[in-house]
Formats: C-alpha cells, sequence, structure tokens
C-alpha cells in the first residue's frame, strides 16, 4: 500500500508540469498555482498561470501587488538619485549608478508584467 502511494504521488509530480501548461485542468487549480506564484512573488509563473484560471478578481490583486512594489522601487530609485547629487567619491559613484540601471529596469519589467495582468482584468489574454 506504501508502494502505491509512493508512486501515485511520483506520477503526480512527474506529470503536474506538462499537464498543467496544457490548460486542461480546473481553473481551481491554476488559481491555486497563480497564489502559490504569487507568494513567492513569481509574476512571471503567476500570469503564465492566469490566462486559465480565468478570474478578473485574481488579475486585480496580482495588479494591485505589482503596483505596490513599482511604488517601493520608484522610492528607492528617488533615494538613489538623490545620493548621486550629493557629493560622492568616485568609488561610492559608480555602485549608485548601477543600481540605478538596476532598478529603472525592474520598473519596466514590473510595467510590463502589470500590462499584461490588467489585460486579464478587461477580460482579454496577454501572451507569454
Amino acid at each position: 500500500m506504501l508502494g502505491l502511494g509512493l508512486l501515485v504521488r511520483l506520477g503526480r509530480q512527474v506529470l503536474a508540469g506538462p499537464v498543467a501548461d496544457a490548460g486542461v485542468l480546473p481553473a481551481g487549480y491554476y488559481r491555486h498555482l497563480v497564489l502559490a506564484a504569487l507568494e513567492e512573488e513569481d509574476f512571471p509563473e503567476a500570469l503564465r498561470f492566469l490566462k486559465w484560471a480565468n478570474d478578473p478578481l485574481l488579475a486585480q490583486i496580482i495588479v494591485f501587488r505589482l503596483r505596490l512594489l513599482a511604488a517601493q522601487h520608484r522610492r528607492q530609485q528617488e533615494a538613489v538619485r538623490g545620493l548621486l547629487r550629493s557629493d560622492l567619491a568616485a568609488a561610492r559613484r559608480e555602485p549608485c549608478e548601477t543600481l540605478l540601471t538596476q532598478e529603472e529596469r525592474a520598473l519596466e519589467l514590473l510595467k510590463d508584467y502589470e500590462a499584461r495582468a490588467l489585460a486579464h482584468v478587461k477580460g482579454g489574454a496577454a501572451g507569454p
């Protein structure tokens, strides 16, 4: 009996990825995957399964989380810009400029994720 349970669990783990990517499972299962991805702040994964969850409220939650995260990055970006405006030594200026570039890239990604999630709120489907 123990061997059969282990075999079933192993089968689920092996088949979960390909079957989930096919979009043939119930919407509740995809909602669970979206929420699990959100818990890990894995927005690309959450958006990947959102199209099959078919849940505009869940899409709104994702948009809200993305906007909160973007606001945090904007505050950090402004703090780094403030540091760059001050008199920094050349050794300290380069890491700040690198950080500023990373913050700008993060904001671009978050904006893209938000646009994809908003497409689900409005009833459309955004591609990956």
